[in-house]
């Protein structure tokens, strides 16, 4: 391969696995590798790691031919570095549990205005703020001039030294304002943060240059997917269902919608598109636990039906929606008949109800749900979203979404074609549906209950 194929790089550098999807300008990938960083059981990262990582990949996507670039980052996610670059703390990643002690020791004023929309989503458990504390706390003595932000910001400053945090990004860290795109003072003053805030820039644009690479996008993982499902418009809602699984919903403007999160979708070519997500954080998580406990053999069990009558909510790192940041996932409905391929099918009810109840809260009504990550790849799980929501479920043969809205991205900023045109090259996609039987909603009620129950709960399925 040469340079003159027009080849695009794509880094997906999700929470353990970073990949390399390598893509020509009909968007069919070429070729694709992976690479792994571990994420410790506290949920800190090696921030030096995963930067050597990147690199790695990075440079391979030049060896094939690609002389553009793109990353995806995982979210919500906090390092600091000195200006040389070097690593002053571990990444604080979105796992991390100890942030939720670092919550509870803010003042009570702090909490108590915490309480108040919209700073509701900024102090909580949930927010970079949060994890921005929680720097100071595994390095009390960062030195003055040290740089703090996200991990998008990091990167780009290693390998551009260009000090920036993409829209999609920055917005999410809860000191950016979605809609103007400046700083909000108050937050950093009402916790205490003193630190340098980045250039926000769109997410397809150059920003630099690396070893011969350009640049030339910078977006958060789930909407990098939203770009590759083309999802970024009203009627076309996306879900990503990987080590969690992530509704996102388009909306007409920035928008609050029950307890889903406000996000920016996109901003490109002086456009910022909206959205609200919410998300279940460790389902694929509890497949690769179910597997290890013996409950299940191989992935091909997702696709055996149970009888029904067992909900398995995997609350294994708290729960988002509905909000339960310290819940425990907890098992329901068992009995002296149930198999262990019930306790399957009770994730697979339970991951198809939460789709439904994230498109309820968003107000919106899509006609369309487009499913990508590597638990899509179940049949079964997509015919019981489309179930639980009465919409049809399309994927497509390349389920990494994330991977080919980057490249996408990357050739609207290289001027190799506009976003509206791009989505239009939609490949080989299959739709999966199926008709509610008359016990769905009596069972979605039940979800509904016990969703209710454990976030209520302050007993011990509560995390300590």
């Amino acid at each position: 391969m040469s340079a003159e194929d027009g080849l695009f790089a794509s880094v997906d550098v999700g929470t353990t696995s970073i990949k390399l999807g390598v893509y020509g300008s009909d968007l069919v990938r070429r070729r694709s590798e992976v690479a792994t960083v571990p994420v410790s059981a506290e949920g800190l990262q090696d921030a030096e790691q995963l930067f050597h990582a990147v690199k790695h990949l990075l440079l391979r996507g030049k060896e094939l031919g690609a002389r553009s670039a793109g990353l995806a980052t995982y979210r919500a996610s906090t390092v600091a570095w000195r200006k040389d670059g070097t690593p002053l703390t571990p990444i604080v990643t979105w796992t991390d549990r100890k942030v939720y002690d670092t919550y509870r020791r803010l003042p009570l004023h702090v909490k108590a205005l915490g309480k108040i929309p919209p700073l509701d989503l900024v102090i909580s458990p949930y927010s970079p703020v949060i994890r921005f504390l929680r720097l100071k706390e595994l390095s009390p003595a960062l030195p003055e001039g040290s740089m703090q932000w996200t991990i998008d910001a990091y990167l780009a400053y290693r390998l551009t030294g260009k000090f920036v945090s993409d829209a999609t990004n920055a917005c999410l860290t809860g000191i950016i304002d979605p809609r103007s795109m400046k700083e909000i003072g108050i937050v950093r003053s009402l916790v205490g943060l003193k630190m340098e805030t980045p250039t926000v820039v769109e997410n397809a644009e150059k920003i630099g240059e690396f070893e011969g690479i350009e640049l030339n996008a910078l977006v958060a993982d789930q909407q990098a997917a939203c770009v590759g499902e083309s999802a970024l418009e009203r009627g076309v809602a996306k879900v990503t269902n990987g080590t969690g699984t992530f509704v996102d919903v388009p909306t007409d403007g920035f928008a609050r919608r029950g307890q889903l999160i406000p996000l920016v979708l996109l901003k490109e070519r002086g456009k910022t598109r909206f959205g609200v997500e919410g998300y279940l954080p460790t389902t694929g998580r509890a497949v690769d636990l179910m597997l290890a406990m013996g409950l299940m053999r191989s992935y091909s069990d997702l696709e055996v039906a149970g009888r029904g009558g067992v909900c398995f909510i995997p609350a294994l790192s708290g729960l988002q929606v509905p909000r339960a940041p310290s819940a425990k996932g907890v098992i329901a409905g068992l009995d002296l008949k149930t198999e262990r391929k019930d306790i399957v099918s009770g994730l697979l009810t339970a991951i198809s109800f939460h789709a439904r109840f994230v498109l309820e809260q968003s107000g919106e009504a899509p006609k369309v749900l487009r499913a990508d990550g590597g638990l899509s790849k179940s049949d079964e799980l997509l015919r019981r979203i489309s179930e639980a929501t009465g919409i049809g479920v399309e994927r497509a043969a390349d389920l990494e979404a994330t991977s080919r809205g980057l490249a996408m991205l990357q050739m609207a900023a290289s001027g190799k074609g506009r976003l509206e045109e791009l989505a239009k090259v939609r490949r080989e996609t299959e739709v999966f549906s199926r008709s509610a039987d008359a016990k769905l909603e009596d069972e979605y009620g039940k979800w509904l209950d016990l969703a209710t129950w454990l976030k209520n709960s302050k007993n011990s399925f509560q995390a300590e």
